[in-house]
């Protein structure tokens, strides 16, 4: 990929079914292997939401490599605009001290910012079908006193991965609200 000038936040969200309460903690290495059967390349689209609907949308190209024995994940993105402005991120995700949480260290426009996620679900066929989702915690937006709460959930149905995000304030029992949403395919 190409160096870019910028970058945009990857933001995924929900659209099927919402994780129900009853959703369980599971370990990060776990979630973290179920990513590792990504490895490789993958291209499709990015959707971003507001309040209204589709606010935006681009074409999207991801790589996946992974360190297994390590259980590292490490995942650059690149976004293409129709204009042809492109920015690129690089992510690296690892087990945090807690069982079920992990760290994400997201590196864009040459800074680097620390994110901590929890395992809430893994659902694991086989290596090409599965469903994991991640949830943001130690959350802080400065003197914001109800900062908006992040869930991942990625899809992988064979050659096909579709990646959501939502989004809600913190302890706030209103429904999650669509933020983004990635399809992609695998490209051999």
């Amino acid at each position: 990929m190409k160096s870019l000038k910028a970058i945009l936040s990857v933001a995924l969200a929900l659209t099927a079914a919402p994780l129900s309460a009853a959703d369980t903690g599971e370990s990060a290495p776990e979630y973290i292997d179920a990513m590792c059967t990504l490895a490789g390349h993958w291209t499709g689209r990015f959707e971003q939401y507001n309040e209204t609907g589709l606010l935006r949308s681009s074409r999207f190209d991801a790589g996946f490599q992974c360190q297994p024995d390590d259980d590292v994940l490490m995942e650059t993105n690149l976004f293409v605009q129709d204009d042809g402005t492109a920015f690129s991120t690089l992510k690296v995700i690892f087990p945090a001290s807690q069982t079920a949480e992990m760290q994400m260290s997201y590196f864009y426009g040459g800074m680097e910012k620390v994110y901590f996620f929890k395992s809430t679900r893994l659902e694991f066929v086989d290596d090409r079908h599965w469903t994991a989702a991640r949830e943001a915690v130690h959350t802080s937006h400065g003197l914001d006193q109800n900062p908006p709460v992040s869930r991942y959930t990625h899809i992988r149905d064979g050659n096909e991965l579709t990646m959501i995000r939502e989004v809600k304030p913190q302890h706030s029992s209103t429904k999650w609200t669509l933020s983004a949403k990635l399809i992609m395919q695998w490209q051999p």
